[in-house]
């Protein structure tokens, strides 16, 4: 079955590369850059695919996922969100962040975008930060636009994804998210209540793939048996 991997805002690759070694072989596995998910690569790749996919993301990468769902009825076995959302900003009866904080992140980006996006990778491995890590985080990075940085925070905070996905969900989320709190995930569940479970992995940060890699890659296995099954 195939399985299409989506990294999150302002990262690549290496996000899924510790999973990877994890993964059963009976997966076809592509990644798709979020640069060219939200301007409808994903949905190109599902439309042109013969078999119904397993789309799995992290962060931003799961609420691309969940729209893309929306997008795409009876296309998709299943779904695996880490540390996701179906938007980044709160409102009412919705977890997230402050509605202050997309526009408080460009002006720190703005000023000096290595300094921030060290401190947001950093968070993102809290509560362990390996210098290592965030070196290779930034390396990464900086192939990434500033532009396409900024498109992508307005992605997050403009698009609310939707949450009536037909095929059956997992969720996996940290305890200690700095960055995305764990009451999204539960969000996504409570309106896909017959189809969805979640996974809380104690005390753990938001970067689930790299510093937990045979957590998740074992669950994903896991529900990517139950969908190649149904």
């Amino acid at each position: 079955m195939k399985l299409y991997l989506l990294s999150g805002w302002a990262t690549r690759r290496s996000v899924w590369k510790p999973v990877l070694k994890v993964l059963t072989n009976k997966l076809d596995v592509e990644e798709v850059d979020w640069r060219k998910a939200i301007d409808g690569d994903l949905d190109r790749r599902i439309a042109k695919n013969p078999e119904r996919c397993i789309v799995a993301g992290w962060s931003m990468g799961g609420q691309i996922a969940l729209q893309a769902a929306a997008c795409n009825p009876g296309s998709i076995a299943g779904l695996f969100l880490v540390s996701s959302m179906a938007c980044l900003v709160e409102r009412e009866g919705r977890p997230g962040v402050p509605r202050q904080t997309p526009h408080k992140i460009k002006v720190m980006l703005k000023r000096n975008r290595k300094v921030y996006l060290r401190a947001f990778f950093t968070q993102c491995l809290f509560p362990i930060a390996d210098p290592r890590i965030i070196g290779n985080l930034l390396e990464e990075s900086d192939s990434i636009t500033m532009n396409t940085l900024l498109s992508g925070l307005d992605y997050m905070s403009d698009t609310e994804a939707g949450l009536t996905c037909e095929a059956p969900l997992m969720l996996v989320h940290g305890r200690d998210d700095n960055v995305i709190p764990w009451m999204c995930s539960e969000y996504i569940s409570r309106h896909n209540a017959d189809n969805s479970r979640v996974v809380y992995i104690e005390k753990a940060g938001h970067l689930l793939p790299v510093v937990k890699p045979e957590i998740v890659g074992e669950l994903l296995n896991e529900f990517s048996e139950y969908c190649i099954a149904r």
